[in-house]
């Protein structure tokens, strides 16, 4: 019997994939932001229980003749110390939101455009068009109204403690204490809400922004990177890991759907509120 050699077979062409580096939110400059939120909310704080302070005395001179004259007293105080903070903090909500949003559009800018050099764009670029405008003005006017509904909800804790140190039956809200809980406690609030904001603002601005300037470079898809940490992941997410997408996907933004995503699983990698994953640029 011949032995005849059987057919040579080609190998199809290897396809050739530019990949970058994962874009990464600055954790310098979430640190940044959320100190500086800090900072004023425990400024307000201070001086609303140096202010309680020296106030109350008083009242307790009011309040021995007539309960009804302390208590409004210490209603005129509260809302003297509202206004003012509400000043404060509306001219530094303006003022702080805006320099976040630059600092974050310079350095997210900065690491799309390397990333997606590596990947294989030559001299990657940064336009500024109505859609990049867009994003940055709704960030600075999101994040400004973040930022004074802590001034908000931080008078509103203190002031209900001041009211029922006047009025409450209850001996723990009476007196000084109840204050002095409240105040330590405000504190605490205000101290989560600010790392809160710092870290959900700066993921989700990179999210948007890092899409929107790889799709002006041409960069059509990403691999989405899961972060394989957090206590409790998302098993979405972790399926989606090494997953390709197209930039704005619907799948992404689809309830249920092939994806099986939740209502607060949605939107590109670093959307969620706690989403650590990350995109990798395709070209």
């Amino acid at each position: 019997m011949v032995f005849k050699a059987s057919k040579k077979r080609e190998r199809k062409p290897v396809e050739r994939v530019g990949k970058g580096t994962p874009i990464t939110p600055s954790y310098a400059l979430e640190l940044w932001y959320s100190n500086q939120i800090k900072a004023m909310a425990a400024a307000m704080v201070e001086d609303y229980k140096s202010e309680i302070e020296k106030s109350f005395n008083q009242s307790e001179m009011v309040r021995f003749y007539a309960t009804d004259s302390a208590s409004g007293f210490m209603t005129s105080l509260m809302n003297r110390l509202k206004l003012k903070w509400q000043r404060i903090f509306s001219s530094f909500a303006t003022r702080a939101a805006k320099e976040f949003v630059a600092r974050v559009d310079e350095q997210c800018t900065s690491a799309t455009l390397a990333s997606i050099s590596v990947a294989g764009i030559q001299a990657p670029r940064a336009q500024y068009n109505e859609l990049i405008q867009n994003t940055l003005q709704g960030a600075e006017e999101w994040n400004t109204t973040l930022v004074t509904n802590i001034n908000a909800e931080m008078h509103e804790k203190i002031n209900n403690a001041v009211m029922a140190s006047l009025t409450s039956p209850n001996p723990q809200e009476q007196g000084t204490s109840g204050i002095q809980n409240a105040l330590r406690e405000t504190g605490e609030f205000s101290e989560k809400r600010a790392t809160f904001i710092a870290k959900d603002q700066t993921s989700k601005l990179y999210a948007a922004l890092s899409d929107q300037r790889m799709e002006q470079n041409g960069v059509e898809e990403f691999d989405w990177l899961h972060s394989g940490g957090g206590k409790e992941p998302r098993t979405c997410h972790a399926k989606m890991n090494g997953m390709t997408f197209k930039i704005n996907d619907p799948r992404l933004w689809e309830v249920g759907g092939v994806l099986g995503l939740k209502k607060g699983d949605l939107g590109p990698p670093g959307w969620a509120i706690g989403c650590k994953c990350r995109k990798r640029p395709r070209v």
